[in-house]
Order: C-alpha cells, then sequence, then structure tokens
C-alpha cells in the first residue's frame, strides 16, 4: 500500500516525511512508522530541498536497511524516475527511464509505466 502522509521514523530525533511511502504491511491510523516497516519511500526532487531528497534522505534510508529507494525529478520538459535498490548498505541504481522511455520493474513489485504521464499536458 502507499501512503502520502507518513513520517519515517530512525530514532526519536530523525525522521523524514517522503512524498510516498509503500510499507511492507498495511497499517491503520498511523502517523509515524518505523523504519523497518517502509519498502520503499519515493520522494519528488523540489528545489529548495535538492540537497536533502538527493542525499540526505537516501543515506538515512539505506542507513536504517530499507530495502528500496525512488526519486522522480519533474521540470518543464521531462520526468525522470530512478529506482535504487540496498546492496551492501548504499543504494545502487537498478532501473530508470526518462519521459517517453518505458520504466519497468519487477522489485519490489512490477511496474511499468512512461514517466511522460507525470508531465502536465
Amino acid at each position: 500500500r502507499a501512503y502520502s502522509t507518513l513520517n519515517v521514523t530512525f530514532s526519536h530525533t530523525k525522521w523524514i516525511e517522503p512524498d510516498l511511502v509503500v510499507l511492507n504491511q498495511p497499517v491503520r491510523g498511523l502517523t509515524w512508522v518505523p523504519a523497518e516497516k517502509v519498502l520503499i519511500p519515493i520522494e519528488f526532487v523540489s528545489t529548495s530541498s535538492r540537497r536533502k531528497d538527493r542525499i540526505d534522505k537516501p543515506a538515512l534510508c539505506a542507513a536504517a536497511g530499507v530495502p528500496y529507494f525512488m526519486r522522480v525529478e519533474i521540470d518543464q520538459d521531462n520526468a525522470l524516475v530512478e529506482l535504487f535498490k540496498l546492496d551492501d548498505g548504499e543504494y545502487a541504481l537498478y532501473t530508470k527511464a526518462e519521459a517517453g522511455q518505458r520504466f519497468e520493474t519487477e522489485l519490489p513489485f512490477p511496474v511499468s509505466f512512461d514517466p511522460a504521464v507525470l508531465l502536465e499536458s
């Protein structure tokens, strides 16, 4: 299940609020979720939080053992979707696609789409 308003906790003082979060199992009524319940956080990179979205948040998730991380970057002409898989404590690029290409993966669950659908018409 995908959730849009969850905070992922790493400790009592460290947490992030990804744009979307897919959990290992459904939860009800929780706003704060321990990192070990997270399958994949999904970040839509914004110019105001570029460093956090590209560096800080993935580093926290990797250190906590979150198995996947997805990053989406959208500008006026292009959409880029990148899926990273945890490998020996760090994220390695697993697959990616830009608008006009097909983003396809079987892991962590089957997904297939053209990132162009994320662009405004």
